[in-house]
């Protein structure tokens, strides 16, 4: 009986040991991951960008005619609203119920064609956007990683507070328009000479 329980007490000991002795075998610890975090004004940089600022050139003259016909629709209403106050007194019934709906009809058309146009240019804007998004999108991964970035976040969203330091908003704008040259656009300046 003494020596059943000799056996058991070393074999409970070997054990321990062979426990004790393989944890202590584990590889030591991996060092924290390095994390590079950047912040990117991703809807301002694709404005900022050369091909941002010509689709938003050409944008604004595709529009420019509809724009000045909606302004003068507008000085026209101004107008004739001047009009009906000013000739209340000295004009007929009859013709202040004409102006009167010269006038509705002309501000029911003002109203269409200013929600036309917002639409048109919205679903432009969209579209401009969405094309230059998805080859902005290729340039930021490409920087990420050739930068070695954890993680790029959009300023737009909520971001707490963030380091000066980790916009690189300049940098993708750069990048971008090297990427994407417009033919005829300014030439980026000259960095300034480091002293």
């Amino acid at each position: 009986m003494k020596s059943n329980s000799t056996i058991i007490g070393a074999i409970v000991v070997g054990a321990l040991t062979l426990t004790t002795f393989s944890h202590s075998q584990t590889s030591a610890p991996k060092p924290a991951a390095v994390v590079k975090i950047a912040i990117v004004a991703m809807r301002d940089a694709m404005l900022a960008t050369k091909e941002g600022q010509k689709a938003g050139k050409e944008l604004q003259a595709n529009f420019e005619p509809k724009r000045v016909a909606l302004e003068r629709l507008a000085l026209e209403l101004q107008a004739g609203s001047d009009q009906l106050r000013k000739g209340a007194a000295t004009m007929s019934a009859a013709a202040q119920q004409q102006l009167t709906e010269d006038l509705t009809a002309k501000k029911k058309k003002y109203d269409r064609d200013a929600e036309d146009l917002n639409a048109e240019m919205q679903t432009e804007n969209d579209r401009l956007f969405q094309e230059i998004n998805g080859k902005f999108a290729k340039v930021l991964d490409q920087y990420a990683r050739t930068n070695s970035y954890s993680l790029v976040m959009d300023a737009e969203q909520p971001v707490l507070w963030a380091a000066e330091s980790v916009n690189v908003t300049p940098d993708m704008i750069k990048a971008y328009d090297q990427a994407h040259p417009v033919a005829g656009a300014p030439a980026a300046p000259a960095a300034p000479a480091k002293k």
